[in-house]
């Protein structure tokens, strides 16, 4: 039996989107992990030297998704997706990683270069969420890396894909994305929504989105799901419903769930999914052409990168089986 520090980000999360994330991650190393002994730490907190030492070394470190890497590793600016500084990133050497992207298009410094060639584990293939991602790290000098996807997706088979329907359904599913406002955009997000379905429901992924939402104009009869994963599973496992908004992992999980998604995107996560495996995404400067989208037929056929996917897990002697 092995000692596993698990590093994730839905632990003191404000986005239940990464809850997504992390059960994706986990599913896909299920095997692995349940013969181990498994410490979990929140990538969102500081990480203390004391309290490592206390832990003990594990006998490896694995880091899981979500939008860790930048540029600039500080954690004052970048307390929101990995709080990480100078004095605690030694506790990262020899990390294996697992579905991870980039924040943004940046360049990264001298500093963080150096500092991730240490936390990537020489010795494993890491999985990378996109081709950007994948670039981003070779250009430092980290080569051994994989375009997996996000793990959120590799159950998107052909087989399950062909159970999601392509007609419009007569229930929509919002989510609206806190930290990225655009009241225009917005606004014409619901109102087309109202316009084009019979119901709507608003999905609060993110801890602000509810008074964000709140703020603007045409929601008085939009019903609000349960802010959380299980509320959300439970209405679209009953509800025949589309999703469509701004939230990447609120899409993802309709999709799973063999529900029709329109993603607007809003970022670079989203724009890359779509380029690289085809993920149901309109960018956010088409978002003009949304209800003629709504009202057409359109088939999910999201391209799994399957040979990257066994590849990495091969190394923990997993089988990749698809869903």
């Amino acid at each position: 039996m092995k000692k596993i520090c698990l590093y994730e980000p839905s632990i003191a999360s404000n986005n239940l989107g990464d809850e997504v994330i992390v059960q994706g991650c986990k599913n896909a190393l299920h095997n692995f992990l349940e013969d181990n002994y498994v410490i979990e730490v929140s990538t969102h907190t500081p990480l203390s030297n004391r309290y490592t030492l206390f832990l003990g070394a594990p006998d490896i470190k694995i880091v899981c998704g979500s939008n860790i890497l930048t540029g600039e590793l500080n954690q004052i600016r970048h307390v929101k997706q990995w709080a990480i500084n100078y004095a605690t990133a030694w506790q990262m050497t020899n990390a294996i990683f697992i579905g991870v992207g980039a924040q943004k298009y940046q360049r990264c410094n001298i500093y963080t270069r150096n500092a991730y060639r240490k936390m990537f584990n020489p010795q494993y293939i890491h999985s990378v969420r996109d081709a950007y991602t994948e670039e981003f790290l070779k250009k430092i000098g980290i080569t051994n890396v994989v375009n997996t996807g996000c793990p959120t997706m590799w159950g998107l088979t052909p087989e399950h894909c062909k159970k999601i329907p392509q007609k419009k359904a007569e229930i929509a599913v919002l989510t609206l994305t806190d930290y990225s406002k655009n009241i225009q955009r917005d606004e014409f997000l619901i109102s087309t929504l109202n316009a084009h379905y019979k119901e709507v429901y608003f999905w609060v992924q993110g801890f602000n989105d509810l008074s964000y939402f709140q703020s603007l104009h045409g929601i008085e009869k939009i019903g609000i799901i349960p802010p959380n994963l299980k509320g959300y599973d439970s209405f679209l496992e009953s509800c025949e419903c589309d999703f469509v908004g701004t939230r990447l992992h609120g899409g993802m999980r309709a999709l799973q769930k063999k529900r029709r998604a329109i993603i607007i995107g809003i970022d670079n996560r989203a724009i890359e999914l779509n380029r690289d495996f085809n993920i149901p995404v309109l960018n956010q400067e088409k978002i003009a052409g949304l209800p003629e989208l709504i009202e057409s037929e359109f088939e999910t056929k999201v391209h799994l990168n399957t040979e990257n996917i066994r590849k990495f897990l091969s190394q923990f002697e997993i089988s990749y089986q698809g869903e």
